[in-house]
């Protein structure tokens, strides 16, 4: 039994533990919605705490962020914000802004009082400084989306070279089958996992043919391969991978010009695949080899080809720039070498663990208000600077004033409209 005020909504509640199975939980609900009990709505729960006063709107927001948080630097910016770090950023923001607000109106009320007051010159100095202070906090703070937007990884390659193994192997898991046969996997297959602790989706795709080599009458293969395109259009790194105890170069020259085709601007990571397969010397000259032919190749669209709404003209040339650290040998069936390729993918995606133990994140709500604020207080300042005295801009600074301080509200929760906050506490899983 938790007794208000000291309970986490302020109010007295109990609670019930029910050992045993989870029929005899559903039993006592059941039986406790009869007494005239009802269940939780979604969010409910840290409402209440927002409502009466125990939390604010930020932290209420950071509690639906660590619920969802996807990554470690997620979960550290949602345990700041239930911890008061936007809270205090906004307190502080407006403190400064209500400061130059009581300055203003009091050179209204005051006009005929031998009273010094600040200047023009001075109250726009402090306005700008909060106006560039909230800009800058607005534009550093890392995004905190409502449904967190992973980044891609597809793994690329003709068939059988091992790219199913590679996607096992890359997230510990059996995601896909693995055979012997060529073109087991016919469609997408995506796994999520993590890198540098950010969280990130892999994705095998079903081995790439010519377009001219797509048989008419096998309706899966082709979806599979319009399935694989869309997934490589749409990747932030492609790993393309080759086999190491197959030396057919050439072919893999030429899927690598489909592949560039489909995403000509994303990262790109040569995995030499089953490097167990060959003796180090040779896998070492392959690498090489393979480097040296790749780099000084520009690869040639032959054919008009459309992916999503990027459209290439017929011979239109996709240069293609790699250099040693793009190439590395692997064995998804060892693992010998799968830290430096995770590496390396993390050094794409530009994924580091040096952040902050505090790093503010925002979501895009809050940002807009944010720079809402800041806009307000710059443009007051601007009335100011150009004032002889405080008195003859005061009515126009003051409603700036007055805008800046009801947008740092709506983060706050101090000013803030009912359809608000129906979509914050909308995202609460029932019962949160």
């Amino acid at each position: 039994m938790f007794r208000a005020p000291r309970s986490y909504t302020r109010q007295d509640v109990c609670e019930l533990h029910i050992p045993g199975p989870a029929v005899a939980a559903g039993a006592l609900l059941a039986a406790l919605i009869e007494a005239g009990a009802r269940t939780a709505q979604a969010g409910e729960f840290t409402a209440r705490a927002f409502f009466s006063g125990r939390i604010d709107l930020s932290a209420a927001e950071g509690v639906a962020d660590i619920i969802d948080a996807t990554d470690q630097a997620q979960v550290r910016s949602a345990v700041a914000a239930m911890g008061g770090q936007v809270h205090r950023l906004c307190s502080a923001a407006a403190a400064r802004i209500a400061d130059a607000l009581a300055a203003i109106e009091a050179s209204i009320d005051l006009a005929d009082e031998q009273i010094e007051l600040d200047s023009t010159s001075v109250l726009a100095s402090n306005l700008t400084d909060v106006a560039r202070d909230l800009d800058d906090v607005a534009r550093r703070a890392s995004d905190m989306p409502d449904n967190a937007d992973r980044p891609r990884i597809v793994i690329a390659g003709r068939p059988n070279v091992g790219k199913s193994s590679l996607l096992n192997a890359l997230t510990g898991s059996d995601r896909a089958i693995v055979s012997a046969m060529a073109g087991t996997t016919r469609g997408v297959l995506s796994s999520a996992t993590t890198l540098e602790g950010a969280a990130v989706v892999i994705q095998d795709a079903a081995g790439f043919v010519a377009p001219d080599q797509l048989g008419a009458a096998d309706s899966l293969e082709t979806a599979g391969q319009h399935a694989a395109r869309s997934a490589v259009a749409a990747a932030d790194v492609i790993l393309f991978v080759l086999d190491a105890s197959r030396d057919d170069l050439e072919n893999d020259r030429s899927l690598l010009r489909e592949v560039r085709m489909a995403n000509p601007s994303s990262s790109l990571v040569f995995v030499l695949n089953k490097s167990d397969l060959v003796v180090q010397a040779s896998c070492l000259q392959r690498t090489a080899e393979i480097f040296m032919r790749l780099s000084s190749d520009e690869a040639a669209a032959t054919q008009t080809t459309q992916v999503g709404c990027l459209h290439y003209k017929e011979n239109a040339p996709v240069r293609v720039h790699y250099n040693l650290h793009d190439i590395l040998a692997v064995s998804a069936a060892t693992g010998e070498g799968l830290n430096a390729l995770r590496a390396a993918m993390a050094r794409k995606l530009a994924l580091s663990t040096a952040r902050p133990g505090e790093a503010l994140g925002l979501h895009l709500r809050q940002k807009r208000c944010l720079l809402e604020a800041a806009r307000d207080a710059r443009q007051a300042a601007t009335l100011l600077a150009a004032a002889r005295q405080v008195a003859d801009v005061a009515e126009l600074a003051s409603i700036d004033l007055r805008q800046a301080l009801a947008q740092l509200g709506q983060i706050s929760g101090q000013v803030v409209t009912e359809d608000i906050l129906g979509r914050i506490f909308g995202r609460f899983c029932v019962g949160k």
